[in-house]
């Protein structure tokens, strides 16, 4: 029989250290592919606006040349509300025009942008949205999203 003092220790560390290497590729990967970095970025911009911003939702949004669609959504239970919708610019990308709606509880409607900057297909662009409301006690406020619209031109 020999002695096997070291051997749970050792086996402990390379564990360890397999591990470790195994995350650092996975960090490496995300990095080194651009692409990926993007979806996630527009993966996350969705999520926020269809399911934590209120009091309107942006169930969809696109970008096509000069002009765009967003469909958006109120999600309260009560109405009508009254918006404006303005894109205001974050780096190269400006929306100018202003879209205008009045929506009852939980509708939907689809309004169209146009004057935004002109972008190649499969560009990203990244829109910081303000949107001016009056509530149905005639309230004007302002939804400010915490994260930017983002999405790629069609």
């Amino acid at each position: 029989m020999g002695i096997f003092r070291g051997q749970g220790a050792t086996e402990y560390l390379v564990l360890l250290a397999e591990v470790l290497i195994v995350a650092l590729v996975s960090v490496a990967l995300l990095g080194f592919f651009p692409g990926m970095a993007a979806d996630a970025r527009i993966t996350q911009s969705q999520s926020y606006w269809r399911g934590q911003a209120r009091p309107f939702a942006i169930l969809e949004n696109s970008l096509t040349g000069t002009t765009g669609t967003l469909v958006l959504q109120n999600v309260e239970a009560n109405g009508p509300y009254s918006i404006a919708i303005g894109g205001v610019a974050v780096g190269a990308v400006t929306c100018n025009s202003t879209a205008a709606a009045t929506f009852a509880a939980g509708e939907t409607k689809t309004l169209s942008l146009s004057g935004c900057t002109n972008g190649t297909s499969g560009a990203i662009y990244d829109l910081q949205v303000n949107i001016t409301y009056t509530t149905p006690n005639s309230v004007s406020s302002k939804e400010y999203g915490t994260k930017n619209l983002i999405g790629k031109y069609v």
